[in-house]
């Protein structure tokens, strides 16, 4: 896993945040934001829970989506992979809100984004928020908790499970996630 902190200028982070805030940027409705329905999921990780939220597809390979605002977003991408020399399976923005009741220690539904091997997971904030980014060892244990800062990009493997969390103090907590297959 790497972490890097403002990963691209502060004109560019602030840009981005104005954009995924504006009342125009379109937001879909998720009922429970990692689509946790399967129940022996569910007995691995009692302290789970779901979560009402909005996803933003900028770009989905599968569904040939292209959003409006991809060519303004891929850029971000670049900054990361530096090159240009990869496949693109999805780039999602992801925006929490604070739930009631959230019980001390919960996350949402820990998850991979995709179960193939090879592809890279990268989790990009767009505002600092409380609603911290859980990871979990081959056991299900709680390895590392990452707080959300405004620039902050965390790169791990597609394969290891995490899970959002709820702000609690802060009105929002946005992401833009990535998964990207390098060559």
């Amino acid at each position: 896993m790497k972490v890097f902190k403002n990963i691209i200028p502060k004109p560019y982070q602030d840009r981005i945040e104005n954009i995924m805030s504006d009342v125009s940027f379109k937001w879909g409705l998720l009922s429970d934001v990692t689509y946790g329905s399967d129940s022996a999921m569910r007995n691995k990780f009692p302290n789970a829970q779901g979560s009402v939220g909005f996803a933003h597809l900028f770009a989905d390979r599968a569904s040939q989506t292209q959003s409006d605002n991809l060519d303004f977003i891929l850029p971000l991408l670049l900054h990361f992979t530096e090159t240009n020399d990869f496949d693109l399976i999805r780039i999602k923005g992801g925006l929490l809100l604070p739930t009631t009741p959230y019980r001390l220690g919960s996350h949402n539904m820990p998850h991979v984004d995709y179960e193939e091997q090879g592809i890279t997971t990268a989790l990009y904030y767009v505002n600092d928020s409380d609603g911290d980014t859980v990871f979990f060892d081959d056991t299900y244990n709680i390895v590392q908790r990452i707080k959300p800062e405004k620039g902050k990009v965390v790169i791990f493997d597609n394969l290891i499970y995490h899970a959002s969390t709820c702000p609690q103090v802060h009105n929002t907590r946005m992401v833009i996630n990535f998964n990207y297959a390098l060559h």
